[in-house]
């Protein structure tokens, strides 16, 4: 059975426990997310280092909220530097930093889906690394996040600390690589750009040539000034654009059974019980349209909108 450390915003509790008690059904996982009483330790950097070296795979949950966590961040970071097994849960649209962004996120409401991911990949980590990080992690004095995320930072990135020649490159953690394959990597850098130097160079020439030539009376081509070329005007096709996001309640809670519409076009949805909605339609791009958003015992939401927008988010509040 797969250990699955849950990293999550704390401002994101209603959707985490809700997916929390969705993976606990699913059979052969279990979930480990005890980061709060880990915090109020005196080492708690290294506590928690071993907390995440110790399960098989790392479950990061992705929002707006999280991008904003210094502790979310601490976190994924440790989970890259002992190279565990990432399995990314998107709950909005945010968009994911550099070091993540090759991992393919699954939607929070696609419970099928993450529970295949967590049972059915490969489990562990880095045996090598595990002992390294942990060290690193143990110099660390400071117990206030943003100082543990530096001081994790500045440590790992000492050119001392080297991983069989690997590269664990991430917004704040990098493994360093030995010096040979630092040349070889700045001469292919050298190279490519003296190629696009000349590529350039030799593009500016064929698109400067027209311009000092026009047809000559005989109907060969001789210099001087072009003639006006025709302008086409390129009328704006509608596109197919999502709509979507999630409702929630004065305390947070995601809301189930809404009745979401967009009356423009006639379609009608209901949230999910993540409280969250998607339409699909034809229109003009980013096209503003009304939202109506009803449900019985609270007040009923509107809100102009615009499309092509997946990540809505709003609250509605209980009738008086």
């Amino acid at each position: 059975m797969p250990s699955v450390f849950l990293s999550y915003s704390r401002e994101d509790l209603a959707l985490i426990q809700l997916l929390a008690a969705e993976l606990k059904t699913c059979p052969g996982i279990s979930i480990w997310r005890e980061q709060d009483k880990i915090y109020g330790e005196q080492k708690w950097p290294k506590v928690l280092g071993q907390a995440i070296a110790d399960q098989d795979i790392f479950l990061l949950t992705w929002s707006k909220n999280t991008e904003h966590s210094p502790l979310v961040e601490f976190e994924w970071n440790m989970a890259l530097a002992l190279g565990k097994t990432i399995v990314l849960c998107t709950l909005d649209s945010t968009r994911l930093p550099s070091s993540l962004s090759s991992i393919r996120g699954i939607p929070i409401n696609n419970i099928k889906k993450i529970a295949a991911s967590l049972t059915g990949g490969s489990f562990g980590g880095d045996a090598a690394r595990r002992s390294e990080v942990l060290r690193i992690l143990d110099q660390i004095k400071s117990t206030e996040p943003e100082h543990v995320l530096k001081a994790t930072v500045d440590l790992i990135n000492q050119p001392s600390w080297t991983v069989h020649g690997n590269v664990i490159q991430g917004d704040h953690v990098t493994v360093q690589i030995g010096e040979g394959a630092k040349q070889s990597a700045k001469n292919l850098v050298e190279k490519w750009r003296d190629w696009v130097a000349f590529a350039v160079g030799i593009l500016g020439l064929i698109i400067s040539i027209p311009m000092f030539m026009e047809p000559s009376k005989n109907g060969g081509p001789e210099l001087g000034l072009s003639a006006p070329s025709t302008t086409s005007v390129n009328v704006e096709q509608p596109k197919r654009q999502a709509l979507g996001g999630a409702i929630r309640s004065e305390g947070s809670v995601p809301l189930d059974g809404v009745k979401v519409s967009l009356p423009h076009f006639k379609l009608e949805t209901t949230t999910d019980k993540f409280g969250q909605f998607r339409f699909e339609v034809t229109a003009s791009d980013q096209e503003t349209v009304a939202l109506l958003a009803q449900k019985p015992g609270y007040q009923t939401y509107e809100a102009d909108v615009t499309l092509g927008n997946p990540a809505l988010g709003f609250t509605m509040r209980k009738n008086p």
